[in-house]
């Protein structure tokens, strides 16, 4: 709560205070979704992140396209050079809109998120039905409690072969044994993509 709990303008003097040791970093607004601590901040804050020329980009994470449709339109008129990560892990073709991604939903298949950004690179239709199908795996992933997210990804990368057991951390909120089968199925569907 340290960063969170200040004023607006402590919040931009503790970046602006990080600029002064760090030669590039990126910004973080983080729901309380995901977290008690988080925040998303007020445009005037993330107007603040952008004056800071250290501060290369800010991830976006409060699952709302609003929001981060209002930092991309800042973000154009502004400083088009600055990224806006998002981390709106329901709303996963926000490339389409401008923004870059650092989605905890690309862990799950990373191999799946490069085929699908390798054909909106090319014009390709196949965009769409990859990210219809990994936007049903981040719906699946990341409904309420949003920090169970974590076992899924634990209980998909296991069906993947990928790690030996889907244990999280024992306070860690857990997802029903239900949803198993519906990862293994979404796991078949994206292995049928190679």
């Amino acid at each position: 709560y340290g960063l969170t709990d200040q004023s607006d303008e402590q919040i931009v003097e503790a970046y602006t205070a990080i600029a002064r040791r760090a030669p590039r970093f990126v910004g973080f607004e983080l729901g309380q979704m995901f977290a008690p601590f988080g925040k998303i901040y007020s445009l005037e804050v993330y107007q603040g992140l952008m004056g800071i020329p250290q501060c290369i980009g800010a991830k976006h994470s409060s699952l709302r396209r609003d929001l981060e449709w209002e930092r991309l339109a800042l973000r154009d008129a502004t400083r088009p050079d600055f990224r806006v990560y998002t981390g709106n892990d329901l709303a996963i073709d926000m490339v389409m809109y401008g923004s870059d991604y650092l989605l905890g939903l690309s862990t799950f298949a990373p191999e799946a998120f490069a085929l699908r950004d390798k054909a909106w690179e090319n014009g390709d239709a196949a965009f769409y039905e990859i990210n219809d199908l990994l936007q049903y795996l981040g719906f699946l992933a990341f409904r309420p409690p949003v920090p169970a997210y974590k076992h899924s990804a634990a209980m998909f990368l296991k069906l993947r072969g990928w790690i030996g057991c889907d244990d999280t951390h024992p306070r860690s909120t857990k997802r029903p044994e239900s949803d198993r089968d519906i990862l293994a199925d979404i796991a078949r569907r994206i292995e049928a993509l190679h």
